[in-house]
């Protein structure tokens, strides 16, 4: 495998393993977080995370398109991860974040400080986000973790440094764009990117290290 090489289509083998993973990490983060997002709506207990100048940050309605830009992020990892062992490390670990902060969000629903509110022109974006998401798995951000993990595999399998800092600078995009749509505070992000890094050396490094020994 060529790192020089920043993407290739996937061939048989890896569209196989792009499918199985994929339908695999989707369902348990559809399934875990769905179930914890309803057990938090009923929890008569919330835990505050965030400090009361966050609040005082301003919701900025374009900043919507970095946060969603994060299913663009999993499309061009599909093209840039080209081996089978880092698609499987990728998606296994995708889905032990998922549980680990599944038993977070469940032991401590998070309290949004933000209130939420009809956004004028991207009313589609916000009025469907709102009612999918409940308020109450905030940390850590998943939105964050998963990003950071996408482009920490996608950087570990190239070697060109432009493109790398570019996936950088995305990161970021999508980092702020967490608090800008007020879907989360900063504790959320923080917690969120310390997740990914645990989650790449303890479980996508072992699985892809261990494959291509």
């Amino acid at each position: 495998m060529s790192k020089d090489k920043i993407i290739s289509i996937p061939d048989k083998e890896r569209l196989k393993a792009i499918i199985i993973y994929v339908t695999l990490s989707t369902i348990a983060f559809v399934v875990v977080y769905g179930w914890c997002n309803k057990q938090a709506s009923q929890s008569p207990v919330l835990y505050k995370m965030f400090t009361d100048w966050e609040l005082g940050i301003p919701l900025i309605p374009w900043m919507i398109y970095p946060y969603i830009s994060l299913n663009l992020l999993f499309v061009v990892a599909a093209f840039v991860l080209k081996e089978v062992t880092s698609i499987k490390a990728f998606c296994v670990a995708l889905i032990a974040g998922a549980f680990v902060a599944g038993a977070v969000f469940f032991l401590f629903p998070g309290e949004l400080g933000f209130v939420r509110q009809t956004v004028p022109g991207y009313e589609h974006f916000y009025d469907f986000m709102f009612s999918i998401d409940h308020p109450h798995n905030l940390y850590p951000s998943l939105h964050v973790t998963y990003s950071t993990l996408a482009i920490l595999a996608m950087i570990e399998q190239t070697n060109n440094k432009f493109f790398h800092f570019f996936m950088v600078i995305w990161l970021v995009m999508i980092s702020l764009s967490v608090v800008f749509v007020h879907q989360h505070h900063l504790f959320d992000i923080i917690s969120g990117f310390i997740l990914a890094l645990i989650l790449y050396k303890f479980v996508y490094e072992k699985i892809h290290n261990t494959k291509n020994a």
